[in-house]
């Protein structure tokens, strides 16, 4: 006679419900309209804004309201993404620790396209195209990566810790044992 384990993973209690859709749900979104909003309302940026890099050479330019365009659909589509994955994560309510972190890498993607869109055109106010290059590709690089680090580190220490799943019977025995009636 063979006996299966069945795995449970404890539901999450309603304040941790709340801080798994604000800032896994809420906040991506959040951040994607504060990010458009933000480039949109920029004035005095140069004609043309480099677009492409090859090495540490500008190649390809772009009027700043097509790179604002091309950004904030890549960062509206990472905070859809970043939901989904919440949304994923979360199903029926058992969080665990590999939803909490699918969750805070989601938030931080779109922290990342959002400080990729924002940081360098507001470096660019003011300056011409060829200030700009001169510049060259590394405030948008380390707006990018410092955006995805201090978004994703941000999420995963609001968001909820995440559970182990555990046997059943495990799960059962422990609410005997505190002595609370199923």
């Amino acid at each position: 006679m063979t006996t299966q384990s069945v795995l449970v993973v404890p539901k999450l209690a309603t304040p941790g419900r709340v801080r798994v859709v604000t800032v896994g749900m809420v906040v991506p979104l959040l951040l994607a309209l504060t990010g458009w909003g933000i480039a949109s309302s920029l004035e005095d940026l140069p004609g043309e804004l480099p677009s492409h890099w090859s090495g540490t050479v500008a190649d390809f330019f772009l009027p700043p309201e097509a790179i604002i365009n091309a950004w904030s659909f890549g960062n509206l589509f990472a905070a859809l993404l970043a939901v989904s994955v919440t949304i994923g994560a979360a199903q029926r309510w058992e969080w665990t620790q590999l939803g909490r972190g699918a969750s805070s890498v989601g938030v931080g993607i779109t922290g990342a396209v959002t400080s990729g869109l924002v940081i360098p055109l507001l470096l660019a106010r003011g300056a011409t195209t060829a200030q700009v290059v001169d510049q060259g590709a590394a405030p948008s690089v380390l707006a990018v990566m410092g955006g995805f680090t201090l978004f994703a580190i941000l999420a995963l220490l609001a968001l909820p810790r995440g559970h182990h799943p555990v046997p059943a019977h495990t799960q059962e025995q422990q609410a005997i044992d505190e002595g609370i009636d199923q």
